[in-house]
């Protein structure tokens, strides 16, 4: 027997939420070893931020498409940014942090392909193929 005040049913409501992205300080630098070092203005709270830029760094880089960069996400290194090296992010919440911090890194990143890919065609016409420490040290001369 059903109780009267239970009421049983199934109900949807629709709910629109505005995720807006907002700009994100990040700076990614390729040293001269060849490893990678990135700073990004988001914290690490547990949400995995630091694990999906260098994801995010690994996949933009790839594009270069260089002989011998092997497992590529060993050569990438997360550093917490400070206010000497970047301006704050302003607030890390609303779910957005990895994303805004994640495009970020693959407009920076898509700089540097697009100015090391010059200097792999060069070196591929005088050498063949190119290997990634080599194109490095190409690029910081």
């Amino acid at each position: 027997m059903c109780n009267k005040w239970r009421q049983r049913g199934i109900s949807r409501v629709p709910i629109v939420h505005e995720v807006l992205l907002r700009s994100n300080p990040g700076k990614v630098s390729i040293l001269g070893d060849g490893s990678v070092a990135v700073e990004v203005g988001g914290i690490e709270l547990g949400q995995g931020l630091w694990t999906k830029v260098k994801q995010m760094t690994a996949f933009s880089l790839s594009a270069i498409k260089c002989d011998g960069m092997g497992d590529f996400l060993d050569k990438i290194r997360i550093i917490q940014a400070n206010t000497l090296s970047l301006i704050q992010e302003g607030l890390t919440a609303g779910s957005t942090t990895s994303e805004c911090s994640c495009e970020a890194v693959r407009i920076c990143c898509n700089i540097l392909v697009e100015r090391l890919t010059r200097i792999k065609e060069n070196l591929q016409e005088q050498m063949g193929s190119v290997e990634w420490g080599i194109l490095i040290l190409e690029g910081w001369r």
